[in-house]
């Protein structure tokens, strides 16, 4: 894709687009971690995997603006490019690894809620929000155990 901007501009969204392609690619792996992680329930290495997401994230942004910043100055839509269509694939396994990584955290939180909810006595599935959309705050306290 020699553009209009000759062979150097070429080489530079090419490097673009190959560092975007690997962080995509390292994306994928972090998120397949985080998932292993979850199943294990171990929370050092669900951390793990949050950081290293979340840093790839910031970068895949960065490189995102570079490489769309380049295809305005040339007034092309790199999207187009033939070479790109591996990682926007994989970006779209990207979505659903990290969909499904969210619904099983939500499911996790949900069995938490009700446990605690047991724990304290609330019926479970309760709302902490009343009808009239203010707060519920229930103040009593309540004996756990006794010995």
């Amino acid at each position: 894709m020699t553009g209009p901007l000759g062979p150097d501009f070429d080489a530079a969204l090419v490097a673009v687009m190959g560092d975007l392609a690997r962080e995509v690619d390292a994306l994928h792996a972090s998120l397949v971690e985080e998932r292993m992680a979850l199943g294990q329930a171990d929370p050092q290495a669900l951390e793990a995997a949050g950081r290293a997401k979340g840093k790839l994230l910031d970068r895949i942004e960065k490189l995102d603006v570079e490489r769309r910043q380049l295809g305005d100055a040339a007034g092309i839509d790199s999207l187009l490019d033939p070479r790109w269509l591996h990682t926007l694939e994989r970006l779209a396994e990207c979505r659903q690894l990290n969909e499904v990584n969210g619904r099983v955290v939500a499911q996790r939180m949900g069995h938490v809620r009700q446990a605690l909810a047991l724990i304290s006595g609330e019926s479970p599935g309760g709302s902490t929000y009343g009808r009239n959309g203010v707060a519920k705050v229930n103040l009593r306290s309540a004996t756990l155990a006794q010995v």
